[in-house]
């Protein structure tokens, strides 16, 4: 009896074990087969990316610096990854990076490190697969900052000796770098200007090549430079007032009024000119009766002694057009903006402003409703020249102010 029982107990175990053995091999025969379909419908790729992966530096120590520039190196990366993973692929799923810790100054050669956020990709090799890095102990210096004019200001008009706010940069870099530079330079274009520049412009720091040093920084990087302008003894620029006489037909108002060039240089003796005001006029030009817009060439009149440079005429041109309203106020310019402990003198007393506008509102216009502000806001003792602004009521227009600039001489108390 005891035969029979251990004889069915091993046919059992026997049958299990059958049984084990050909589950798993049919378990293994699935995973090859589904291994063979995944590899047929989402092959594995190897190759090279096509996006170039920018290089990162980690652990720099704060009193080095790189001599060359690190900022634009990038590798090209050779990976392994499923075919749908390539598809999906960008630049931002690798991070590349050198790592400068505990390295001091001298020529390294640093091994990039590339990882990945994509744990089915597989980085098989990245090229540069290192970078050779110059590392320096970190220097400063000041140094004065040089204002340098690219071009000049108008004809007969001269720059005077720039003014630079703040005097000194200071210079940091690499040590071998920073030894180099012996310029902080400050590049000024006037552009033909005829009153006081004041520019806000980078500093560039230079050898003495005059080429720009690389890995070098100022502090501060803007300065701010102010450029007097003045005019040559012996000329002076004033604006052209036209004077018009008459008004134009009935049902009929002037509109603008402009004279090309509106400003002209004046030549003579110096005693002479400084008598000149801020303006010469035109010959007389009557609107009697007009009903079109006028354009001609007319005389300047001119001091004895004194003739202008570009010529005796000017070109002016005045529309008439039907009314809706208009009216010519003479007003007394207001200055503002003036510094602290300067003066200023205005070379005309008032000025002729052309509006346009609702018939009752400019009948009802009073003189405080409008004003002619001269601003000075930030400039230098000497002569300007100011192009008025008009501030007037909602719904009335300035077609016009005669003259269209005024001088105005700014001296220190």
């Amino acid at each position: 009896m005891e035969s029979r029982n251990r004889y069915l107990a091993d046919g059992r175990r026997n049958s299990i074990i059958e049984n084990l053995g050909t589950a798993l091999l049919s378990l293994i025969l699935a995973l090859i087969v589904w291994i063979i379909a995944t590899n047929e419908t989402n092959p594995i790729v190897q190759g090279t990316y096509d996006r170039a992966i920018p290089v990162t530096v980690r652990g720099l120590d704060g009193t080095l610096e790189p001599v060359q520039d690190l900022s634009g190196r990038t590798v090209e990366l050779t990976i392994r990854a499923p075919q749908d993973r390539w598809e999906n692929l960008s630049p931002e799923d690798f991070t590349a990076f050198i790592d400068l810790t505990d390295l001091g100054a001298g020529e390294h050669d640093v091994e990039v490190q590339v990882t990945r956020f994509d744990t089915a990709v597989e980085v098989l090799d990245a090229q540069p697969n290192e970078l050779h890095v110059e590392l320096d102990e970190v220097q400063t210096k000041e140094l004065p900052v040089r204002v340098v004019l690219m071009d000049g200001p108008a004809f007969g008009y001269d720059a005077q000796t720039p003014l630079v706010e703040p005097i000194t940069v200071t210079v940091s870099g690499p040590a071998t770098q920073v030894e180099q530079v012996i310029n902080a330079r400050a590049e000024v274009f006037l552009n033909s200007a005829k009153s006081q520049v004041d520019q806000v412009v980078p500093v560039e720091l230079r050898n003495g090549q005059n080429q720009v040093v690389p890995q070098t920084t100022a502090e501060p990087t803007l300065v701010r430079v102010i450029v007097p302008i003045e005019q040559r003894p012996g000329r002076k620029e004033v604006a052209v007032r036209p004077k018009l006489v008459g008004q134009p037909a009935s049902g009929y108002r002037l509109g603008s009024v402009r004279v090309t060039p509106s400003t002209v240089v004046l030549t003579g003796d110096s005693d002479i000119l400084a008598q000149v005001p801020g303006f010469v006029e035109t010959a007389e030009i009557s609107l009697d009766g007009a009903v079109n817009s006028l354009e001609e060439r007319v005389a300047l009149v001119l001091p004895e002694g004194v003739s202008a440079a570009e010529g005796s005429t000017v070109l002016l041109s005045a529309t008439v057009t039907p009314i809706e309203s208009g009216t010519t106020l003479r007003q007394t310019p207001v200055v503002q903006g003036l510094g602290p402990g300067l003066t200023s003198t205005v070379s005309i007393d008032e000025v002729e402003v052309i509006l346009s506008g609702p018939q009752p509102m400019l009948e009802s216009l009073e003189p405080d409703d409008m004003f002619v502000i001269l601003d000075l806001t930030g400039l230098l003792p000497g002569s300007h020249v100011i192009r008025p602004t008009v501030v007037l009521p909602p719904g009335i227009r300035e077609e016009g102010v005669l003259p269209e600039t005024v001088e105005v001489v700014i001296t220190a108390n």
